[in-house]
């Protein structure tokens, strides 16, 4: 049967169809159009003319035409008039420049004495679709970065989540409490992409950095860059280290998203494509909704984080109260229970009973001073009053105060500084107790006729600070953990203290914006060295 031995509709009902929202199309038994609604035509991007007469597989992809007209001929024989489309697999319509749709759709039958007519109503489902996979992605995308409070695994799955549903690849920086700087990148299958990510990921932020997302962090907004060129990469890279690194990738456009919660930045997520086309509006909105989750996330495990820290924290203290406040706190009852109960006639043996008494109280007293320094250093709120000073008082203050000690231990304690040592820019008081706790923790673990020494030199831009013994030496696989907090009993040394000296030390001269490190040769001694900015 031809179309043309089919009657068209009558004018009524095509203008009853063509107001209808929906595509409907309406095929003869031999599958050719007969009718193309305004609906249909703002769907598939046909004029009624252009498909009137044509086949229907004009307007299905290549794989179902094969199929199609079996399931049409299984739907003459049903009983049924009327059925709802894509039961068993998705539908998918193509528009007139070629790309492909999900849809979906009913189709009837009316029988004429002509032969049966389809009626075929049809809705272009691509936004829901859309909205229902961005739905399941974010979805996946909680699970995911819910699985590990930990820092560094959280990031490594925000690095692979968005990759590749919304970008080719992904780098995440983000800066601790501390002002450290971290990165992450995503992973590649393709080895060229996976070498050129690692690479980049060798590279570290600060908030200097020309890198856009800096400008994301500190105006809380995302961006995009349409179109990525070699300029505009010698514009935004620091070095051209890292311009090459970005070179490799072959980045062609980005999306920068600060990473916020809580009214804090954490730090920003860089989406990069390579062969896709850029961010769209709707896209962005999703990557911000990544990047909302994701910064909760990170928020979460930095809070744990800092949990942890605090509960480990408050065991050390409670440590250091039960046991190395116990000790001088036992001496003064002692010796107070002496004065009461029996006190000596001797004046020479009351003071020196009240003597000890009150070097007892002046040991508790530092001890509480060291918990509230590594507290306060810890919460980044130590107090450095910055003044332009002469190193030479300072060392020769903070020797003139534990020179009693060397005398004791039966230590020689010398200075050595040059009259060409140029001033620092810092704080005397803070400087003089860094120095005091390295000349006390060398002495510490000097024996007797040993030596200690500390000298100042000029280096450059930097005033050098180095603190020598000749005492034990520390075993080469403690030195990266000499500077923590509470090292000390950690190594089982014999010596009193309460491990705190040398962690403070640390947090005072990075306060100062300055550098501090060992090295020790075990059974030879240990050079102890702070770097700190020279005065200009």
């Amino acid at each position: 049967m031809s179309v043309a031995t089919i009657a068209a509709p009558d004018a009524l009902f095509a203008s009853m169809l063509d107001i209808a929202a929906d595509a409907i199309i309406v095929v003869s038994s031999s599958q050719h159009v007969l009718h193309f609604n305004q609906g249909a035509a703002q769907v598939f991007g046909y004029l009624p003319e252009e498909v009137v007469g044509r086949p229907l597989a004009l307007l299905m992809p290549d794989r179902y035409r094969g199929a199609h007209s079996a399931h049409v001929e299984q739907f003459r024989k049903s009983p049924e008039r009327a059925r709802r489309m894509a039961e068993r697999r998705e539908i998918y319509g193509v528009r007139k420049d070629g790309t492909e749709f999900p849809a979906e759709a009913s189709i009837s039958r009316l029988e004429t004495r002509h032969g049966p007519i389809y009626t075929v109503v049809l809705r272009d489902i691509t936004e829901r679709t859309l909205r229902e996979r961005n739905e399941r992605f974010l979805s996946e995308v909680g699970g995911l970065l819910g699985t590990s409070l930990d820092v560094g695994r959280t990031l490594q799955a925000l690095a692979s989540v968005p990759v590749p549903y919304l970008a080719e690849a992904c780098i995440v920086d983000v800066v601790g409490a501390d002002g450290a700087w971290q990165r992450q990148v995503s992973r590649s299958d393709v080895p060229e992409l996976n070498a050129a990510l690692l690479t980049v990921g060798q590279y570290t932020l600060s908030w200097d950095s020309p890198w856009r997302a800096i400008d994301a962090m500190r105006s809380q907004k995302a961006e995009v860059i349409g179109a990525i060129t070699d300029d505009w990469l010698e514009g935004h890279t620091e070095s051209t280290a890292e311009l090459a690194r970005w070179k490799a990738l072959r980045a062609r456009s980005a999306l920068f998203l600060p990473l916020i919660a809580r009214d804090h930045v954490l730090g920003a997520l860089t989406l990069v494509r390579l062969n896709s086309a850029p961010f769209t509006a709707e896209q962005v909105k999703l990557a911000q909704a990544l990047g909302t989750r994701a910064a909760y996330a990170m928020d979460n495990s930095r809070l744990y984080t800092i949990a942890q820290r605090a509960t480990r924290a408050r065991e050390d203290v409670l440590s250091v109260v039960s046991h190395d406040l116990g000790n001088p706190l036992a001496a003064i009852r002692l010796c107070a229970a002496a004065l009461l109960e029996a006190p000596p006639s001797d004046v020479k043996e009351q003071r020196h009973l009240l003597q000890a008494i009150g070097n007892s109280a002046d040991w508790m007293s530092k001890l509480i001073q060291d918990l509230l320094d590594v507290s306060t250093i810890e919460v980044g709120k130590l107090s450095v009053e910055r003044r332009t000073e002469q190193v030479e008082p300072i060392i020769r203050q903070a020797v003139a105060m534990v020179g009693p000690q060397a005398q004791q231990r039966g230590v020689t304690l010398t200075a050595n500084t040059g009259s060409a040592v140029p001033a620092v820019h810092g704080d005397a008081a803070r400087l003089i107790q860094v120095l005091t706790n390295l000349l006390g923790n060398s002495l510490k673990y000097t024996e007797r006729g040993g030596t200690v020494t500390v000298s100042a030199s000029s280096n450059g831009d930097e005033v050098l600070l180095t603190v020598r013994d000749t005492g034990s030496g520390i075993p080469a696989e403690q030195l990266p953990r000499i500077f923590e907090r509470y090292y000390t009993r950690k190594r089982g040394a014999n010596k009193s203290g309460s491990g705190l000296g040398l962690s403070i030390a640390r947090g005072i001269v990075e306060a100062h914006g300055g550098r501090i490190w060992v090295e020790s040769v075990l059974g030879e001694g240990s050079s102890f060295f702070v770097a700190l900015p020279a005065a200009r």
